[in-house]
């Protein structure tokens, strides 16, 4: 009886991961070729800054602003890439809110970038 009480419990200790599986997946960068006559897709860059300011595009924007600009410029988007860098001294609970508020927006990727 123990033993099967053992093998139970090892179980639901293995599988448990597989349960709570957030669904955000992390992948190595790699080099891609641009194709010649392959038309740009529209981007979402977010920087966010040391001092709170969060930078779309290289143009300053407030996160409400960004909570409105980003699903229409997502929704215009083939990819539906975000990537976001930000500055070595920035809260990671920042970084994951605008994480949250992309992919709730429509993102198909995220990105996250560091500088070195």
């Amino acid at each position: 009886m123990v033993d099967i009480a053992l093998a139970l419990v090892i179980g639901f200790i293995v599988t448990i991961p597989y349960f709570f599986e957030s669904g955000i997946f992390v992948n190595t960068p790699a080099v891609a070729k641009a194709k010649a006559g392959q038309a740009s897709d529209i981007k979402a860059n977010i920087h966010l800054t040391d001092d709170g300011r969060i930078i779309l595009n290289e143009e300053e924007v407030s996160y409400e602003k960004l909570k409105k600009l980003l699903p229409k410029l997502l929704a215009r988007s083939v990819e539906r890439k975000v990537t976001i860098t930000s500055d070595k001294h920035v809260i990671y609970n920042e970084v994951i809110k605008i994480l949250d508020l992309a992919k709730q927006s429509g993102a198909g990727q995220l990105c996250l970038l560091r500088k070195r």
